[in-house]
């Protein structure tokens, strides 16, 4: 029986798409290799719909398959594996390696994709969080997060983000297996824009991650003016 197909070429141009599953892949994915030499690309996530979506941008007829994770019987998974030598190979020339988790950098992203693939490592392993301070004249705050095993790729991406973007509220926090980097109210905002261009049509990105952006652009659109970021200085609070 013949393996399922990819498009081989699909990490060998860069391109929106390819960008966002780069980043992907690098926060929910890994490379697996196999004693028989079949080598594959392994990506899991609760979410089926993304996995169809990054199926069809990549031609694959690859299936996708439930598997659980932890000790709970009921904590289901979705899982794709594509087992295409091609691109493989192209992930490791791009920086990966089986067994990153720990030790992955973060590639060398042409700066016209970058917010693609920021928008592909959130939605693989970041979070906002949108909640009301009573302590604040200005109740609703938000900050986003990115986790990783590798304390590297969080540095790496810090310090691309600062020097291209001018995001400097920031800070890195070791966590439970993982580390943490927390963006403030500020540049969260400042991701925001990065991360979805101001498209609403965009296929690749998980709606629930940005709908929470959208609640807190109607309930802070003082933060969304164009001039923020330059006016409401006074009114960055530090995340508790």
């Amino acid at each position: 029986m013949s393996r399922p197909k990819a498009n081989s070429n699909f990490f060998k141009v860069w391109s929106s798409d390819m960008a966002y599953i780069l980043g992907f892949i690098v926060t929910d994915g890994c490379l697996v290799e196999h004693k028989n030499g079949y080598n594959c690309l392994n990506i899991t996530n609760k979410n089926k719909e993304i996995l169809l979506n990054i199926l069809r941008i990549m031609d694959s007829k690859h299936k996708i398959s439930i598997k659980s994770r932890g000790r709970g019987s009921k904590l289901k998974y979705y899982q794709i594996q594509i087992r295409d030598q091609s691109i493989y190979a192209d992930l490791l020339k791009l920086g990966l390696t089986p067994r990153k988790s720990k030790t992955v950098r973060m590639p060398n992203i042409p700066s016209e994709f970058l917010g693609d693939f920021i928008r592909g490592c959130f939605d693989g392993d970041g979070s906002i969080n949108v909640w009301q301070d009573p302590r604040w004249k200005h109740a609703w705050q938000t900050r986003v997060v990115f986790y990783s095993g590798s304390l590297l790729f969080l540095n790496d991406l810090r310090i691309r983000l600062s020097e291209e973007f001018s995001l400097k509220k920031v800070r890195i926090q070791k966590g439970v297996r993982v580390y943490v980097l927390y963006y403030s109210i500020e540049d969260s905002v400042k991701l925001y824009n990065l991360m979805y261009h101001n498209n609403a049509d965009i296929l690749l990105q998980l709606s629930r991650k940005r709908d929470k952006f959208e609640f807190f652009k109607k309930v802070r659109p003082d933060w969304f003016d164009n001039n923020a970021t330059k006016t409401m200085g006074s009114l960055y609070c530090k995340m508790p």
